[in-house]
């Protein structure tokens, strides 16, 4: 009898133990998403033992790149719910990623093209002095737009890199100003910018900014009272403190309903994480 209250004392112990067990692959995800970590990057994480922090376990967690390799310590509370990786905040396993990056950014106040109620949101944080943002501004234009045109809304954010791109903040500005007169004045000097891309030097960029604003049809005189005073230059800034919040830190940067796109002006990428989000994946507006 006492054998047999052991044995069913174990089974007991042992389903405790297996319904506490931690999902590690929904904890690595929420780890990638969290820390916008891209798939080419390899995590693994070891078992989960009691650790220094009362109401918490640890395990090793590994992060491969290659032949680069790293380990943390990912810490988790008894009840499964909250998460400290290495020395970062706690992390809550009921937070959806895409979503805080979503609350972090005002989509409200920003230029949209395409339907602005559309469900898919594809934000672009660029400079217009940036060779890479011309490509992602093609992309999105000749492509990403033509093929959703019901259900994306292209939103743009300024996000001039001031120390190596020395035109493309007064650019950021001189957007600003045109929208002042429309939305679609907006789009139409944002585009003409991008297309003289190659033919602007810090040197001749007034000059050239002068022939753009007849070609995108502004009313010159009230937009260079804008542009002269920097009247917009509080826009650009906001954009560009909104993009440091969200940790971008090079151009240009795609959020397609709050996730991240690894790898800059991709494609394939986009696409594939516009056609996720349209099936209710990811953050939603």
């Amino acid at each position: 009898m006492r054998t047999l209250s052991l044995t069913l004392a174990a089974l007991l112990a042992a389903t405790v133990a297996s319904a506490a067990a931690p999902d590690k692959a929904a904890l690595l995800a929420h780890v990638r998403e969290s820390y916008s970590i891209p798939d080419v990057v390899e995590l693994s994480l070891g078992d989960f033992k009691a650790s220094e922090i009362p109401g918490f376990d640890v395990a090793e967690m590994t992060i491969s790149h290659g032949k680069m390799h790293q380990t943390e310590q990912v810490y988790l509370s008894k009840d499964g719910k909250h998460y400290l990786l290495g020395s970062s905040s706690f992390r809550d396993l009921g937070t959806n990623a895409d979503q805080e990056r979503l609350a972090k950014m005002d989509l409200k106040a920003a230029p949209v093209r395409g339907n602005a109620k559309a469900s898919v949101a594809v934000v672009q944080y660029t400079d217009f002095q940036c060779p890479y943002c011309q490509m992602g501004f093609r992309l999105m234009q000749d492509k990403i737009m033509k093929e959703y045109p019901d259900n994306v809304r292209w939103v743009y954010k300024a996000f001039p890199l001031t120390t190596i791109h020395p035109w493309a903040e007064p650019a950021a500005i001189a957007a600003e100003c045109a929208r002042q007169q429309g939305q679609d004045k907006f789009w139409s000097l944002h585009d003409a910018l991008f297309a003289a891309q190659r033919e602007i030097t810090v040197s001749n960029f007034e000059e050239k900014l002068k022939g753009l604003v007849g070609q995108a049809g502004l009313k010159e005189k009230p937009f260079m009272a804008c542009y002269d005073g920097k009247k917009t230059m509080p826009a650009v800034k906001k954009d560009q403190a909104e993009a440091e919040a969200l940790g971008v830190n090079s151009t240009p940067s795609f959020f397609v309903n709050g996730h991240p796109i690894s790898g800059g002006a991709d494609y394939a990428s986009i696409k594939e994480v516009i056609e996720e989000a349209l099936k209710g994946k990811h953050g939603k507006l």
